[in-house]
């Protein structure tokens, strides 16, 4: 290796090296002045998602609320470390527990919280609303499903199921919950907000909910996605739109072969996992459509699914939270 050779591998180390690696999340520069948070789940929940920083010259404003509060601390500790501008806010891409929980980390710091104008009432109805309830009724439709499932395969996927939603309460009742304090109305989206040489260009995008918010850095080839995508993944669908989804992600494919992903579970990706989505959902549409042509009920359909051979590698979180939903939304 030449001096020159080994200058520049030593520079190209520098570049990735991350801001700040707590395990649970590690931020790390993608582009100048624009940051990616990548959580890693099994060394805590603290993230939960993807999110990150992006650092003008004049603001700062930070993607995501995360999971818990320091998932959110992270970010604002990263954010004082980038820059000594202000923080503009932080924007939730949706209303989900695992992109929102966190804001209280957020409110103690009296930054903003901006997000889509229906992100605040849907998570007093889905979350606030059942804080300290008793679950148990809740639960009983599941539990009953895992009761009559018709084989072993069946009951292991409804099993699943059932610990996913035991996840979910849990997650409910520990939380404190601070609801988003600059609602973007979808009359004034898109919307976008100079940080000085840098700009975020917000844009409402429905599909995994009706509260999906993309965030572009134009000036970077810089989109951060939220669960709009996931990399490698049947994506989570229970507030789904499918066939509004399948859209957005035609919409992700005209940002160009150049620009970086930022998804909401996952490593910054490319078009190529745009596509990989996009032909993940068409193959679950078809199965939809023959098995509503052959008379069968979506729960039949849902069940007689085969993950095909080119995505028996991606993630499944929990079928009836991920594969049932979608094809229940393809047959309404």
């Amino acid at each position: 290796m030449t001096r020159r050779e080994l200058l520049l591998a030593m520079a190209a180390r520098a570049v990735a090296a991350p801001v700040i690696d707590r395990g649970f999340g590690r931020v790390t520069q993608i582009a100048e002045g624009v940051y990616a948070t990548l959580a890693n789940p099994a060394k805590g929940m603290q993230c939960g998602s993807n999110g990150g920083i992006i650092a003008g010259r004049d603001a700062v404003l930070i993607v995501e609320g995360h999971m818990q509060p320091a998932g959110a601390a992270l970010e604002v500790e990263a954010a004082r470390i980038i820059s000594k501008a202000p923080v503009r806010g932080a924007i939730d891409t949706h209303f989900h527990l695992d992109h929102t929980f966190g804001n209280q980390g957020y409110a103690e710091q009296k930054i903003p919280i901006l997000a889509h104008e229906r992100a605040a009432s849907l998570m007093k109805e889905r979350y606030v609303a059942i804080q300290g309830v008793n679950k148990a009724p809740l639960l009983a439709p599941v539990e009953k499903k895992v009761a009559n499932a018709r084989d072993a395969a069946d009951r292991a996927r409804k099993q699943g199921d059932l610990e996913k939603f035991k996840w979910m309460y849990a997650a409910i009742d520990a939380t404190p919950i601070a609801l988003p304090t600059e609602l973007l109305r979808v009359a004034d989206l898109p919307k976008r907000i100079d940080l000085g040489g840098l700009t975020a260009a917000i844009e409402f995008c429905p599909g995994h909910t009706e509260t999906d918010l993309l965030i572009q850095v134009p000036e970077r080839d810089v989109v951060f996605a939220g669960d709009l995508l996931f990399y490698r993944s049947y994506p989570v669908s229970v507030d789904a739109d499918m066939r509004a989804w399948r859209k957005a992600l035609d919409r992700l494919s005209r940002f160009g072969p150049r620009v970086q992903f930022v998804p909401g579970h996952g490593p910054v990706c490319g078009q190529e996992t745009v596509q990989e989505q996009a032909t993940l959902f068409d193959d679950l549409r078809v199965h939809a459509d023959r098995m509503k042509r052959d008379g069968a009920t979506a729960e039949e359909a849902e069940r007689r699914y085969t993950v095909p051979k080119q995505f028996q590698a991606f993630r499944i979180s929990a079928w009836g939270w991920t594969i049932g939903p979608a094809i229940q939304s393809f047959y309404s």
